[in-house]
């Protein structure tokens, strides 16, 4: 484990070779995954290889369908893409988030015998329409912005990478960590969410031969972790043969746990994740199937950034 994750800041993202089946126990909550349209992995193409397709990055404040524009005064918010082909003006947006919502992705669920279900699966939502009135809030972070365009043949290939990319790139990973929140900070870990599949999808999507705006500035939301060298701890079974680390382990997550009986234990699971984050500073971490245990930073354990995120292929490719 050392050799492996120990000595290569940030620790890669592990891919799989296919989408294993989401637990039954996993539910999405209030609305089901991907409820416009298509089921996961599906895709759309366009029929003509000469079409020329827009390109539009979309952003919505985190869970409007619920708090409106709350989320944006956190500057919380969600990602994503939509296109449109000219000939014949269809248009379409895609997601990529949570299978079962946002907290359930982020901490596990613990059972009665002290073991965990993590519904941590993420996944590419494609769906006709791109909904006007979704995008363009009244919040000044919302977004419906044309950013480019790509011919049809070139689209279809980046559309089959896109199925790839999901297909492979299947946990969902809430959270960044970083050793400090300034410029020369060391990143442990990166996230893997709506934002980053928008940032993955526009730098292939330039690198598949899109022809990107000029002056594009795109900001997207972190969640950041600042943490001293996180420690490796290993898999959950290897935690378990250490009885006084887990029984900590246990206690730490279930105080995260979304299924809560009543509004009091809520509360009070409230106050124990503020002293976790700002008095005892600790936070057990899971990334790749293995656990890692952080000392956070006494001056900024935690913050949310909103910071502009360049697309690399073009800054490349004009030198």
């Amino acid at each position: 484990f050392i050799f492996v994750y120990g000595t290569q800041w940030p620790v890669p993202y592990e891919r799989v070779s296919s989408r294993p089946t989401n637990n039954a126990y996993c539910q999405a909550g209030l609305i089901p995954f991907c409820a416009p349209g298509k089921t996961e992995d599906a895709m759309i193409y366009v029929d003509d290889d000469n079409d020329t397709v827009e390109i539009f990055a979309l952003k919505k404040p985190v869970w409007s369908f619920k708090f409106g524009d709350l989320m944006a005064k956190f500057k919380i918010m969600h990602d994503a893409l939509g296109f449109r082909s000219q000939k014949t003006g269809r248009n379409w947006t895609m997601e990529w988030y949570e299978l079962d919502q946002l907290f359930n992705c982020t901490f596990p669920h613990v059972l009665k015998n002290d073991t965990f279900i993590w519904c941590d699966q993420g996944a590419l939502c494609v769906y006709d329409g791109i909904v006007d009135s979704m995008w363009n809030g009244s919040s000044d972070l919302s977004m419906l912005k044309k950013v480019g365009e790509i011919y049809g043949k070139d689209y279809n290939k980046w559309a089959t990478w896109a199925v790839d990319d999901n297909n492979t790139g299947v946990y969902y990973e809430t959270w960044s960590a970083y050793s400090d929140p300034g410029p020369s900070a060391i990143m442990y870990f990166d996230s893997y969410d709506c934002a980053s599949f928008v940032i993955r999808g526009l730098n292939h999507l330039l690198a598949s031969g899109a022809r990107i705006l000029p002056d594009v500035h795109l900001n997207y939301t972190r969640l950041n972790i600042y943490t001293h060298e996180p420690e490796l701890l290993g898999t959950y079974d290897q935690i378990v043969q250490n009885q006084t680390l887990h029984s900590d382990f246990i206690s730490f997550f279930r105080e995260f746990d979304s299924k809560k009986p009543t509004t009091g234990d809520w509360l009070k699971s409230l106050v124990q994740i503020y002293e976790t984050f700002y008095l005892t500073r600790r936070f057990y971490f899971y990334y790749n199937n293995v656990y890692w245990y952080m000392k956070l930073k006494e001056s900024t354990p935690l913050k949310v950034s909103f910071d502009e995120v360049p697309i690399i292929s073009l800054l490349d490719r004009s030198k």
